[in-house]
């Protein structure tokens, strides 16, 4: 009986071991595609930029999600600093001649920040880089707001910010 208890000790115990310790490493059950948890924004989601050049000008377009389109200014400055919404100077990464600002009222990075690199270079005639520069979203009152910066090279006669929806989007035409 006691060589019979051993040897059960001997097969039971190791088994039970690498039982607990499987368990212990088993992987959560991950979202499917058809399971993944949808990104969420109080009015419409940033999710993703890209640009490409084009005759006389280059295209910078800021892809949104779906909801109401974000109000958007835009500021054109030599200077590569600008202020975080805490008054804090900071300055945008990749350098260049000129730099073209984007603030997006209603709309937030969403997943953006953690999906793209930031600056994200574009190495077009006009077009460098663009950064994510700062966001806030809607606490205590405040509107969501999201800003961007452009570096650019050379000069720029002028550009155009407008939206286009079926996919919605931002789109900044910046001309030589």
């Amino acid at each position: 009986m006691h060589a019979t208890r051993r040897v059960l000790a001997h097969l039971v115990v190791p088994a039970a071991a690498a039982l607990l310790a499987t368990l212990g490493a088993a992987p959560t059950a991950s979202a499917t595609p058809s399971q993944a948890a949808a990104e969420v924004c109080e009015d419409i989601c940033i999710d993703g930029v890209r640009a490409a050049t084009h005759s006389g000008y280059d295209r910078v377009v800021f892809d949104l999600g779906a909801g109401p389109l974000p109000t958007v200014t835009a500021s054109h400055s030599t200077s590569p600093g600008f202020m975080t919404p805490g008054g804090e100077p900071s300055q945008i990464r990749t350098l260049g001649s000129s730099y073209l600002y984007l603030n997006f009222k209603d709309a937030e990075a969403g997943d953006f920040s953690e999906t793209n690199p930031s600056p994200e270079l574009f190495n077009l005639p006009t077009v460098k880089a663009s950064q994510l520069l700062w966001w806030t979203s809607n606490i205590l009152g405040f509107t969501p707001e999201t800003a961007f910066g452009i570096t650019l090279n050379g000069p720029v006669s002028r550009y155009n910010v407008f939206t286009l929806t079926q996919p919605n989007r931002v789109v900044v035409d910046i001309y030589r």
